[in-house]
C-alpha cells in the first residue's frame, strides 16, 4: 500500500503567516505537488517552477527539480519535477524550497510534517489551511479594484 507524505508549505516573507498542508502519495510526483500548491495558494496561471531538495532557494542544479519542459542538449543535467515523491529519500522534518513563477518569484518553504499509510482517499489532498494568500498579481488586482 502506498505511503502518504504531508508537506506544510509556508509563504516566505508574508505576515501574518500563510500556510497550507498538502498530502500526496509516494507514487505521485513533485509536479502534482506543484499543481496542488498552485491551487491551494490561488495561483491561476501556469508558470515555471522548481523545487530544491536542499531547502535553499536557487541552490544550484545538484538539488533542483524543475518544471517539465523539452530539455536541450545544454540542459541534459537538469532533473524534471515529474519524479515520484517516493524516489526522493524524503523523511519527516526534511525541508524543500519551492519557487513558483520565476518572474514574480513566489517562494514557499516546504517541510515534511507527517507520513502515513494511504487509505482509499483521493490525493493530492489539502489537509489544512491557515491565512489568506495575497493575489498572484497584486498590482493588477489593486488597479482593477480602483475602477
Amino acid at each position: 500500500m502506498p505511503e502518504v507524505f504531508a508537506f506544510q508549505a509556508a509563504l516566505v516573507g508574508h505576515s501574518p503567516p500563510v500556510l497550507r498542508t498538502i498530502a500526496l502519495r509516494d507514487d505521485q510526483t513533485l509536479d502534482q505537488l506543484h499543481e496542488a500548491l498552485r491551487l491551494a495558494f490561488g495561483w491561476g496561471e501556469e508558470h515555471l517552477h522548481s523545487f530544491w531538495l536542499s531547502g535553499k532557494f536557487w541552490d544550484g542544479e545538484e538539488t533542483e527539480y524543475t518544471a517539465p519542459f523539452e530539455l536541450s542538449e545544454l540542459d541534459e543535467a537538469k532533473k524534471t519535477a515529474d519524479v515520484p515523491i517516493g524516489e526522493l529519500g524524503l523523511r519527516k522534518g526534511k525541508s524543500l524550497a519551492y519557487v513558483f513563477d520565476f518572474g514574480d518569484e513566489w517562494r514557499l518553504l516546504l517541510k515534511v510534517v507527517d507520513r502515513w499509510q494511504a487509505g482509499e482517499e483521493s490525493y493530492p489532498m489539502l489537509v489544512d489551511a491557515e491565512g489568506v494568500p495575497p493575489p498572484q498579481y497584486p498590482e493588477i488586482d489593486d488597479a482593477l479594484g480602483e475602477e
